[in-house]
């Protein structure tokens, strides 16, 4: 991550808080939660939330593990914003969400947003501490890293004044990229995957990392769109490749094998990804990239916007020469 986008983030990280006004509620799947008195320990249950709470300036006294095993959970993009904080939380490993661990930590406010939850798991969490889960009018999984952000604000901080202003800095940067790459707009392209048969997903438009390249100016292949099932998820067959071989596709493979796998593909040789060079292998040797395209957070967003605007362009010039930079 870059020196600017660190101080950046410390700063609205330290920045003197706005009136606070509690109790606040806050509306979401589930109906509305209210806060009482400003959270001073806060749990995530989620997925990647630990990122969002320290991008707001809050040290979580608890988190969960996704994968990586990085310290405290907490991949190398966040880490500054976690030691800026001070923040040691306690890391939930098991899988789906162990309610007993959830109470030894004593919580006063539990966020459960980026993970699967049904009304019962809700229910139950709620008799220990206020719970704030998916923004009302989102499906699970599906809210953008927008209205998170905004949601576990206000139920931090009882406004939106730190989110309101890491919102505009981002969209000031999707800007600057825009403007710095005109040729990705309106290009093709999306996240594709390997999956152990042989066939490929993708996710839908609605997808989070799907989102965050529209922002950047990309459009969403509308026939692999139509194709999207109920939980996002668009799976092709190998008979079906010539669906994916649109203008772009970035491939958030953490290891080679799954490049060396898919280029070997003669059905993939056929395709303008192969012919023209059109693919980007976000395979790093540490699979930071490819986990940061997952986490979709204010701290992985960052990074990602240094990462991958030059790699599209050299990606969409059609000519295989061009080499995608490292």
């Amino acid at each position: 991550m870059k020196l600017k986008l660190v101080l950046a983030l410390l700063a609205a990280m330290i920045a003197p808080a706005l009136a606070q006004d509690f109790p606040v509620t806050v509306e979401h799947i589930y109906g509305t939660t209210t806060i009482p008195a400003q959270p001073q320990r806060v749990v995530s249950v989620g997925m990647h939330e630990q990122d969002f709470l320290y991008a707001l300036g809050i040290a979580p006294v608890g988190v969960k593990e996704w994968w990586g095993e990085h310290p405290y959970a907490t991949w190398p993009w966040a880490e500054a914003a976690r030691k800026a904080l001070n923040a040691t939380p306690e890391v939930m490993t098991a899988d789906g969400i162990n309610i007993e661990w959830v109470a030894a930590q004593r919580p006063d406010l539990i966020i459960a947003i980026y993970v699967t939850m049904d009304e019962a798991m809700y229910r139950n969490l709620s008799k220990i501490a206020p719970v704030v889960v998916t923004p009302a009018g989102y499906q699970h999984w599906g809210a953008p890293w927008q209205a998170e952000l905004t949601i576990i604000d206000q139920a931090t901080s009882g406004n939106t004044a730190k989110s309101d202003a890491i919102v505009r800095s981002f969209a000031d940067r999707y800007a600057v990229v825009r403007g710095k790459y005109p040729q990705l707009a309106g290009k093709t392209g999306t996240n594709l995957y390997l999956r152990e048969d042989g066939s490929f997903d993708a996710w839908s438009s609605n997808d989070l990392a799907s989102k965050f390249l529209i922002d950047l100016g990309l459009s969403f292949p509308a026939e692999l769109d139509k194709l999207a099932q109920p939980d996002n998820r668009i799976t092709v067959s190998p008979e079906f490749i010539e669906l994916l071989d649109m203008d772009v596709a970035i491939w958030p493979a953490d290891n080679a094998e799954i490049q060396h796998k898919v280029e070997a593909m003669s059905l993939y040789q056929g395709l303008k990804l192969a012919t023209e060079g059109r693919s980007i292998w976000l395979d790093d040797g540490d699979g930071l990239a490819s986990a940061a395209m997952s986490w979709q957070t204010p701290l992985s967003l960052g990074y990602l916007l240094d990462l991958l605007p030059p790699k599209l362009a050299a990606a969409l010039d059609g000519d295989p020469v061009t080499a995608v930079p490292d």
